[in-house]
């Protein structure tokens, strides 16, 4: 393993709203026994960090972008090796909370992933667009030798995400899921359904995500594109996909909904079963729901969260098995502005990724 520099290359925001980030130079940061130092080999750009440029999560800056990392460990104490069984040369993917306290009734008796009084990388305290950074080592999850870092780096949140909100669906195999928004969650979370052995239906409106997701090996079962069919042609196409003799509800068992305009949301509530359940990943401003969907359909709507570091390794486990991937647009830290600007292509199909190999 080559010397750590003192100095590091790293995008900060330092006003909100802002275009973009600044490109600086920085001290590389120091290890503490609960934190790992390691050098980054890819970083995610999400819709969270566009929120962060924009100011939704208030004025902690100046801080460094990112919550997506992936990486190889560089700097480790002798404690946090032996507790957490990792070593310098490790290549690992990490979740972004860091500080989380121990000590709140989510971190005792719930889920830490809750916990309140945790930061989280690239929100409001330094992220990962950087060529080091710390992150927490009980959070990091060793990688397949197998698995790029570009392909990595989207499963600490993209993915993990959609996995989580799969596994909240609670359905059995052969139980129909629709995802709706192919956006770099939805492409992920249609595989995935698909080799939890789910029948998969894929909604959304652009012409890119919908041909992306049609030449996978994992593909839906059936593809909606919301600019080109009423809702009713669309339910005659899901009742097909019930097995002869089926006796139910017409309509999916549950919804994933993973884009942000309130059109998508009604479109996709009104072609899930009465008595379904409506996963919300997506983060709109605000959330317009007609109360029909809830009243008359008896819907159960459940917010989802990011997974923990049990659920990031199921989901490495899951795409390396199964040979899932993420298309990724990658960008070098110099094309950081490009980066950015990509995201406001609306044909943009899949992930980007910041790169430094």
């Amino acid at each position: 393993m080559s010397e750590i520099p003192k100095s590091m290359k790293a995008l900060r925001i330092h006003k909100a709203p802002s275009k973009h980030y600044r490109l600086e130079i920085l001290d590389v940061p120091q290890i503490n026994d609960e934190k790992v130092l390691l050098k980054i080999g890819s970083a995610g750009l999400c819709h969270t960090d566009l929120m962060v440029l924009e100011g939704s999560f208030g004025d902690n800056l100046p801080i460094i972008g990112s919550h997506e990392p992936a990486g190889t460990v560089v700097d480790i104490s002798k404690e946090s090796s032996e507790k957490y069984g990792l070593k310098i040369g490790d290549r690992v993917a990490a979740l972004l909370p860091k500080d989380v306290c121990g000590k709140c009734s989510d971190c005792k008796f719930g889920d830490w992933k809750y916990c309140a009084n945790s930061k989280y990388g690239g929100i409001n305290i330094d992220g990962y667009f950087a060529e080091y950074a710390l992150v927490e080592a009980k959070h990091c999850v060793i990688i397949p030798d197998e698995m790029s870092f570009e392909q990595a780096a989207p499963l600490t949140c993209a993915g993990v995400t959609i996995y989580t909100a799969i596994k909240k669906a609670n359905l059995e195999s052969g139980q129909i899921i629709a995802i709706s928004g192919l956006g770099a969650l939805g492409t992920l979370g249609v595989q995935m359904a698909k080799a939890m052995g789910l029948k998969v239906v894929g909604i959304d409106a652009r012409s890119q995500p919908i041909e992306l997701v049609k030449s996978f090996k994992l593909k839906p079962d059936l593809i909606i594109d919301g600019s080109k069919i009423k809702e009713e042609e669309a339910m005659k196409e899901i009742i097909k996909l019930r097995p002869e003799g089926y006796e139910g509800w017409d309509g999916v068992d549950a919804t994933i909904l993973t884009a942000d305009p309130t059109s998508s949301h009604s479109f996709a509530l009104n072609l899930t079963r009465r008595h379904g359940h409506i996963i919300l990943v997506a983060q709109p401003p605000e959330l317009n729901f007609n109360f029909k969907n809830f009243i008359f359909q008896d819907l159960t709507l459940s917010g989802s969260l990011h997974g923990n570091e049990i659920d990031l390794k199921e989901t490495i486990n899951l795409v390396h098995k199964n040979g899932i991937i993420s298309e990724v647009q990658k960008f070098s830290i110099e094309n950081h502005e490009k980066m950015v600007d990509a995201t406001s292509n609306e044909q943009r199909k899949g992930k980007i990724v910041l790169s430094f190999e």
